[in-house]
């Protein structure tokens, strides 16, 4: 991180300290907006207004838009302990509800700047980051769990089959725009992720 954006999150002694709910309310208010209009049409000067703070406000805390979004998508961050049920199914549907957002908060944020994460690289490794790679790790500690109980198939390719349910996912999402629910999420794993990798079929 620069010097300048150091001084900039963390104030010298004797400048006015940062609010906490200052930054909350800023960060809330690029949630709500962010779905609204996505990435590009996103301002600074929208996010003051609806956060009821001034633009300068803003920029002590944020050099650029980019900068704000990655912050507000940290806030989408994973938080949750691995689900360990005792079956590979119950795993994975436990999983999903903690991924999926009940308000669809999270999924309308994701369809927002997902045309920025190919062409903002810092964008990209935050939400790699925050957001693909633990939802990777839980998923990692289920099948290392599934295999010592023996429910995984030998040969299975779990890496290979580890990208089918962001693919799904990501293509609901992104490409044709339904909603990503509960439902849905079953029908993979029951039609998929199971009998791929138990080699066992309904």
């Amino acid at each position: 991180m620069s010097t300048q954006q150091d001084d900039r999150k963390n104030p010298k002694p004797g400048g006015r300290p940062r609010d906490p709910e200052r930054d909350r309310a800023l960060l809330a208010a690029v949630g709500e907006i962010l779905p609204e209009v996505g990435y590009d049409r996103l301002t600074m000067d929208a996010v003051a207004s609806r956060a009821g703070a001034s633009r300068a406000t803003v920029y002590r805390r944020w050099r650029d838009k980019s900068e704000l979004v990655r912050d507000a998508i940290r806030t989408l961050g994973w938080t949750e302990p691995t689900p360990d049920t005792g079956s590979l199914r119950a795993d994975l549907i436990a999983v999903g509800a903690m991924y999926l957002d009940r308000d669809s908060h999270r999924d309308a944020m994701l369809s927002a700047i997902a045309t920025a994460v190919g062409r903002d690289p810092q964008l990209a490794e935050i939400a790699e980051n925050e957001i693909a790679a633990p939802r990777r790790a839980a998923y990692a500690e289920i099948l290392a769990n599934a295999r010592a109980r023996g429910e995984i198939a030998d040969g299975a390719d779990t890496d290979m089959i580890a990208d089918v349910l962001p693919a799904m996912i990501f293509y609901r999402l992104l490409n044709i725009g339904d909603p990503l629910d509960g439902a849905y999420f079953e029908r993979i794993v029951d039609s998929l992720l199971v009998p791929l990798l138990t080699g066992k079929h309904r």
